[in-house]
């Protein structure tokens, strides 16, 4: 979400790609839970080390953050080291870390909860598993806490401790170009049939009616197309109303007539992308839409910035992408992203303490909801950036991805493990497997709880 982005989110932005390569350090982590920091003193120098993943608006918010905090505590330097790629360079750096103790405060996206229906290491997330075996510090008793609305203090709560700081929530959707869309009379569609109109008009006169980059990311980039037909093709039609948990249960399978029918929309949808987007990097889809490649950029909130800054002019507006032809169906996808969390053995966690209170202060969070575009998760603040004005009511509003998608986990069979789930659907779109065949693939070894 975000992501390396996500992001998005973010990605930003709520599958868990690229876990799979990480290792368990919890028991090691475990066996010196009541250890205590040698850095305390307030007036020694210390340092305060924070670690991320490359999303360049929240890289740009955190070094102003930085900056505004060593202003505050002079003795404190704070070293905030990024890497590319959630599902490489960044996975690799956040294991060395975790295993060596060697930052204080270490980020990932998304948070704890939901749990699996039956927790076991086989089919949590290697974040959750830190996150439920003494890895991380509880955070309780801090005073920003106060002020997190309740869904985020609930997404990092394990049996009454609470192990991290969601930063806010990025919202996935399309964003289109006011500019276009009105010289072809066109408005935002409400229904699946609609937006296959705009798609077709749009083709037609010969401008690319729909951007994406799977480049330097990977087929996880789809999810822009995936996620959002999940919820309003699939789940309204579940037994229990939240699809995740009816296909960790088994009550719902993958082989559904109704997740072919996601499947055979998100065929259709794609003949509307860019030629190359397989191979368009990431980086790039700002950048391109800004500068008006195509009508309508698949994206998650937080690449709103990069576009603002490429085109300061441009007239961005946002719909949910529309699966269904019940318009009442088709809602934004959400997801938080961005949680920080303090090692149990970090070297400095009085330091971390003061950081993660400093950047849940009022003024200094409303900062960095504007920079990155991210969704608020404390209340208190009006805001009234640019991601607030493009997504105008769906600020913050939208079905949150934990309902729909369940976690995966690396232990899984192959196509079921976080890294290998996106490339079947990315088969899919090049007709190298059919709906049927992919959804055959998910179901033949699904591990339910």
């Amino acid at each position: 979400m975000t992501q390396s982005k996500v992001s998005g989110a973010s990605t930003k932005l709520r599958l868990t790609a690229g876990l799979g390569a990480l290792a368990l350090t919890a028991a090691a982590c475990s066996t010196s839970a009541g250890r205590t920091s040698s850095t305390g003193s307030s007036s020694s120098p210390q340092t305060l080390k924070l670690i991320t993943w490359v999303n360049p608006p929240a890289v740009k918010a955190l070094q102003a953050i930085d900056a505004e905090f060593e202003k505050k505590y002079p003795n404190i330097k704070v070293s905030l080291q990024t890497a590319a790629n959630l599902t490489g360079p960044y996975q690799t750096l956040l294991q060395t870390t975790v295993d060596a103790h060697s930052a204080d405060i270490v980020s990932w996206y998304p948070p704890v909860q939901p749990l699996p229906l039956k927790p076991t290491r086989s089919n949590m997330s290697t974040w959750q598993f830190w996150s439920t075996n003494n890895v991380f510090q509880p955070l309780n008793g801090s005073s920003w806490l106060n002020r997190m609305k309740p869904a985020a203090v609930k997404a990092e709560t394990y049996k009454g401790n609470i192990y991290g700081m969601v930063t806010g929530s990025y919202q996935e959707g399309v964003f289109y170009n006011k500019a276009i869309f009105a010289k072809y009379h066109l408005t935002p569609p409400k229904t699946y049939s609609a937006f296959l109109a705009d798609l077709k008009t749009l083709k037609s006169a010969h401008v690319t009616p729909l951007f994406d980059g799977l480049g330097n990311v990977g087929p996880l980039y789809l999810q822009f197309l995936y996620f959002p037909l999940m919820a309003s093709v699939w789940s309204p039609h579940v037994p229990n109303k939240t699809l995740a948990r009816d296909l960790e249960s088994g009550s719902v399978k993958w082989t559904s007539p109704s997740f072919v029918k996601v499947m055979q929309r998100e065929k259709q949808i794609a003949k509307y992308l860019e030629p190359n987007y397989a191979g368009v990097p990431w980086e790039s889809m700002p950048g391109s839409f800004a500068q008006g490649d195509a009508a309508m950029l698949l994206d998650g909130s937080w690449d709103l910035a990069a576009i603002h800054k490429v085109n300061p002019s441009m007239q961005v507006g946002f719909f949910p992408l529309p699966g269904s032809n019940v318009a009442a169906n088709n809602v934004a996808w959400q997801n938080n992203n961005l949680t920080f969390s303090v090692l149990r053995q970090a070297p400095n966690k009085p330091a971390a303490k003061k950081w993660l209170a400093f950047f849940a202060s009022p003024a200094i969070y409303k900062q960095y909801v504007s920079i990155t575009g991210i969704s608020p998760s404390f209340t208190g603040s009006a805001y009234t950036g640019f991601s607030a004005s493009v997504l105008g009511s769906w600020f913050g509003r939208g079905v949150h991805g934990s309902t729909v998608f369940p976690t995966l986990s690396p232990n899984n069979s192959y196509w079921d493990q976080p890294a290998n789930w996106p490339t079947a659907q990315l088969n899919l779109l090049n007709n190298q497997f059919s709906p049927q065949h992919v959804a055959n693939l998910y179901q033949s070894a699904w591990k339910t709880s």
